[in-house]
């Protein structure tokens, strides 16, 4: 079963409780008490289920006539972008549905990835070969736009012009494990003459969405996402990208992985991969595909992302890292 929770209703819930003094009556009467509690329950799941239909994220529950895979999403911006994604797959599978599970944080994503509590998920390289190991399979790579790349964003009115402008300053980021979100920007100013150590003040965020908001509210004078992001957000909040801009780029590196757990049945994980690698080939299926930021998804293997190792271990070396 899925519970959803509408604040609105929770609200009234609430205040009619208040003014009408119905805790401090129940605490006089035992017997009230729980029958008290049972009702306000009950009210607020029928009430509140009823004010709306929206897809949102939740958490499913097996059912008898369907089962669900759960796909999960770092973030509520993440949801906000794939939700077309899975609407697609979800009209078009047969047997089986998604729900999608939006974390609150990267840092609480890649936990549950850990414990391979999602079915199905997107993610970089370093991650992917990481994942690989454990509980899923890399079923397909995504092709962006403008190329897997990151980028090093500014405010349109900074003093930062060089890259020597950077010393001293603060760079907000989402950390590591982004890949194209961090990791590619370190290396990139390191190649530039800069320490990454010690030249500049790294300020670390829960997204990218936090990077730009940091960035809009001028508590950074530079900040690191990805190029994929970084148009995601010119399309979703325009009047804050116009203060906004992206100073410089890193090379490409391959795109993110699509990974499904291994102990998905055959017939489920042919059926969800092929629409995958085919959505692109309807109008529909376009439209979902480019609203994450991506053209299309190719079949890749765990092989495809394997000279991801050798950035991942220049990078460890360059943050004093031991690689494992």
């Amino acid at each position: 079963m899925l519970i959803r929770v509408n604040k609105k209703c929770n609200g009234d819930l609430v205040n009619y409780i208040t003014r009408n003094n119905l805790i401090q009556f129940a605490k006089k009467k035992p017997i009230f008490l729980a029958i008290f509690f049972f009702a306000i329950g009950e009210i607020a799941l029928q009430g509140c289920n009823s004010a709306g239909k929206r897809y949102e994220p939740g958490y499913s529950m097996d059912s008898s006539s369907k089962k669900f895979l759960l796909f999960g999403v770092p973030t509520q911006s993440y949801y906000e972008i794939t939700d077309s994604f899975v609407s697609y797959l979800n009209q078009h599978l047969k047997g089986v549905q998604i729900q999608t599970v939006a974390s609150s944080s990267f840092a609480g994503y890649n936990e549950k990835l850990d414990k391979g509590y999602f079915d199905i998920t997107v993610v970089n390289g370093m991650v992917a070969l990481k994942s690989a190991e454990n509980e899923y399979s890399i079923v397909g790579q995504a092709i962006d736009e403008a190329g897997n790349r990151g980028a090093i964003i500014v405010n349109r009115d900074s003093a930062i012009n060089t890259f020597n402008d950077l010393a001293g300053k603060t760079i907000v980021t989402a950390g590591p494990p982004a890949l194209p979100g961090h990791m590619l920007q370190m290396l990139f100013l390191k190649g530039k003459g800069l320490d990454v150590n010690k030249d500049f003040q790294l300020k670390f965020c829960e997204s990218f969405e936090s990077v730009f908001l940091n960035l809009y509210l001028g508590r950074a004078s530079a900040g690191f996402a990805t190029i994929t992001s970084w148009n995601s957000f010119i399309k979703r909040r325009p009047e804050m990208a116009l203060r906004l801009m992206v100073k410089w780029q890193t090379s490409p590196i391959i795109g993110n992985a699509v990974l499904f757990r291994k102990d998905m049945d055959k017939q489920t994980a042919n059926q969800l991969r092929s629409l995958i690698l085919t959505m692109h080939n309807s109008e529909e299926g376009k439209r979902a595909v480019q609203k994450i930021g991506f053209l299309r998804f190719d079949p890749a293997t765990i092989a495809s992302y394997e000279p991801i190792r050798a950035v991942v271990k220049e990078y460890n070396a360059l943050v004093g890292v031991k690689n494992k």
